[in-house]
C-alpha cells in the first residue's frame, strides 16, 4: 500500500515537471499590438533580463532576418543575434549618420543624460555617446536629445523637465525600411514606365566596355575640392560588385572584373550624403512604402520598387517622382535612385551579399 502511495506520488512530480517544462516551451510573452516575443534566440530572456519595457519597449515587427543574422525591431531598440549572443543593433548611429553632432561637453544636459545612462545599464543598452545633446523638431515640437551607438535619449515638452525617455529609433527604422507601413498611407498603382524617357537615357550611357579578368576596378578619385574619402579595402576582380560614383552621379556592375551595365543615378542631398565605403546587398523587397522624418523633414513614399538596402536604411532603389538621374542635381534622403528600368535590371541581377563600392 506504502509502495502504491510512494509511486503515485513520484508519478505526480513527473507530470507536474512535464507540464512545467511544456509550459517553459510555450510561455511566449504576447503583447497589445498581437506580436510575439520568443526565446527561439534568447530575445525574450534577453527582454526581461534588461527592463525591456523601459529600455526597449514593445516589439514592431516579429522575428526577421536581415542578411543572415536573426533580428526584431522594439520601439526603442533592434535585438541581434550574432555569435551566439544577444546584442544591440547600432540604430542610434544610423539614425544620426546625417547630423552634425555637437563634441561632448561637461553640461548641465549632458550630466542628466549622463545619470539616465548610468542607472539604466546604459553601456550595454545604449552604448558610448556619439556626442553632445542638441535640439531636434519633431511634429513641430523642440526635442533636447542626445545619440548614442545603440539609440537616443530625450526629453520633450510636456513630460516633466526631469523625465528622459528612450527615442523609438526602432520604430522609425522599422517605418524607414518599410518593414512597418502606418495604416494611414494608401498604396496606389506604380506608374508605367515611360519607353521614350527609358531610351532616352539609356542613349545618354556609353556601352560597356569589356574589361580583362585581370584588371581590378577603377580606383576612386577625389572630386576637386572635395575631401578624399577611403578607397575600398582592396580592388575585386571576382564575383559581382556595384560601383557608386557620387562624383558622376553614375553606376557601374561588375562581373569578374568585367562591366556588364552602367546607370545614371541620384544621391543624397546636402545633410542626406550618401556614405561612401564598401557595403554588401543584406536585404532585399520588391515593393514597399519608405517613411521616415529625419533632419527636420518627413516624408512618406509608398509603393517605392526593386529595394537593396546596403547600410541601416541606406538602400539602391526605382524612382518614379523625378527623372534627374546623372544631372548633377542630388535629391535623396541618403538612397541611390535609379530609374525604374535601371532598378529593376539591377534587382534581378544582383543577390543578396553582392559587394557595393560607394566613392568620390
Amino acid at each position: 500500500m506504502r509502495r502504491g502511495i510512494v509511486a503515485g506520488i513520484i508519478g505526480i512530480v513527473m507530470l507536474l515537471g512535464m507540464v512545467g517544462q511544456l509550459w517553459a516551451q510555450t510561455s511566449d510573452r504576447v503583447f497589445p499590438n498581437g506580436l510575439k516575443l520568443d526565446n527561439e534566440y534568447d530575445f525574450q530572456a534577453f527582454w526581461e533580463a534588461h527592463d525591456g519595457a523601459t529600455m526597449l519597449g514593445a516589439p514592431v515587427t516579429g522575428l526577421i532576418f536581415e542578411g543572415n543574422v536573426p533580428v526584431q525591431y522594439f520601439e526603442q531598440a533592434r535585438l541581434e543575434r550574432r555569435d551566439d549572443s544577444v546584442v544591440l543593433g547600432a540604430l542610434g548611429r544610423e539614425r544620426s549618420r546625417w547630423r552634425s553632432l555637437p563634441t561632448l561637453a561637461d553640461d548641465g544636459d549632458s550630466a542628466r543624460f549622463r545619470r539616465f545612462w548610468e542607472a539604466h545599464e546604459g553601456a550595454l543598452l545604449l552604448g558610448e555617446a556619439l556626442g553632445g545633446p542638441l535640439w531636434e523638431a519633431s511634429n513641430g515640437v523642440s526635442v533636447r536629445v542626445q545619440y548614442f551607438e545603440h539609440g537616443r535619449l530625450e526629453v520633450r515638452t510636456g513630460f516633466g523637465a526631469n523625465t528622459i525617455t528612450v527615442g523609438a529609433v526602432g520604430r522609425e527604422t522599422a517605418l524607414a525600411k518599410g518593414l512597418l507601413i502606418p495604416s494611414s498611407v494608401a498604396l496606389r498603382a506604380l506608374p508605367d514606365v515611360q519607353p521614350a524617357r527609358a531610351a532616352a537615357f539609356g542613349a545618354l550611357l556609353p556601352s560597356p566596355t569589356p574589361l580583362p579578368t585581370s584588371t581590378p576596378l577603377p580606383t576612386p578619385t577625389a572630386e576637386p575640392d572635395t575631401p578624399a574619402l577611403p578607397s575600398p579595402a582592396a580592388p575585386v576582380s571576382v564575383g559581382k560588385v556595384i560601383d557608386v560614383n557620387i562624383s558622376t552621379q553614375s553606376l557601374a556592375a561588375y562581373e569578374d572584373g568585367a562591366l556588364v551595365y552602367q546607370a545614371w543615378v541620384a544621391t543624397g542631398k546636402d545633410g542626406f550624403n550618401t556614405p561612401a565605403g564598401t557595403f554588401d546587398v543584406y536585404s532585399k523587397t520588391r515593393m514597399q512604402t519608405m517613411t521616415g522624418s529625419m533632419g527636420g523633414e518627413n516624408w512618406v513614399v509608398p509603393d517605392v520598387p526593386h529595394v537593396m538596402y546596403i547600410d541601416g536604411s541606406v538602400a539602391l532603389h526605382g524612382t518614379y517622382w523625378h527623372d534627374l538621374f546623372g544631372s548633377g542635381i542630388r535629391m535623396s534622403h541618403g538612397c541611390v535612385n535609379l530609374s525604374l528600368p535601371d532598378a529593376a535590371w539591377l534587382y534581378e541581377w544582383a543577390p543578396t551579399g553582392t559587394t557595393v563600392v560607394v566613392h568620390y
